[in-house]
């Protein structure tokens, strides 16, 4: 009996020891597939792939303000148009000429503004003198206004009969009435010329002569300008 103990142990340690020495087998033959296949290029892959998954988020929460140094980046680093007027404090921009950008060629936005002389009105799209003028023939009358603000501005002229007729319902007309731009060759003189008149307060007209006699009061008229 003692022998069949000592038998049975000596049998049962030895299929352990064959087993124990089947696994080393197994986990050597494992260990070396894995040595074959890790190469540096393997390795380097890898962390190549850590770096990417972790390293923004490591930055993120690594990097302050502290981190980097004044100066130190430049502008074309900044993503483009990411600095708002909440980042920005507009009054320490230093622009230079920023007090002229409001101005062309040194004037300002008033000064380019399209207007009237003080002296006339606007009204279908001309500027119209508020008072009348002395009578004068149609000649007269044409070089007197051509004559006013001359030469810092192109001058004036006589009205249409339609502009006069627009100037109407602003002024009064002048008595007699005044004359136009209207003109007409005389039926008494091929000569000469007759020119169209206003009569009256609503638009009615007459033909009066190019000359002295036929003079009456006129008014000037001038485009808007700044």
């Amino acid at each position: 009996m003692p022998r069949r103990g000592i038998g049975a142990s000596r049998a049962t340690r030895g299929a352990r020891e064959g087993h124990d020495s089947e696994i080393e087998s197994k986990g050597d033959r494992v260990h070396t597939k894995l040595r074959r296949r890790l190469t540096y290029a393997n390795v380097m892959s890898t962390l190549a792939v850590f770096i990417a998954l972790g390293g923004s988020s490591y930055a993120a929460f690594t990097i302050s303000g502290r981190s980097i140094n004044n100066r130190s980046i430049p502008a074309n680093k900044i993503k483009l148009n990411s600095l708002t007027g909440r980042e920005v404090r507009e009054s320490r921009l230093n622009v230079r000429w920023a007090r002229n950008a409001d101005r062309l060629g040194g004037l300002t936005a008033a000064e380019l503004r399209v207007r009237c002389p003080r002296d006339t009105f606007a009204t279908a799209d001309v500027c119209v003198e508020r008072s009348p003028r002395s009578p004068a023939a149609y000649s007269s009358a044409v070089l007197e206004c051509l004559q006013v603000g001359t030469p810092a501005s192109p001058g004036r002229r006589l009205p249409t009969h339609g502009e006069l007729i627009a100037a109407l319902t602003a002024v009064s007309l002048a008595p007699g009435g005044e004359l136009t731009s209207n003109v007409y060759p005389s039926t008494s003189d091929p000569t000469q010329l007759d020119v169209l008149y206003v009569t009256d307060q609503v638009g009615s007209f007459a033909l009066t002569p190019n000359t002295g006699a036929g003079g009456k009061a006129f008014r000037c008229v001038t485009d808007p300008l700044n």
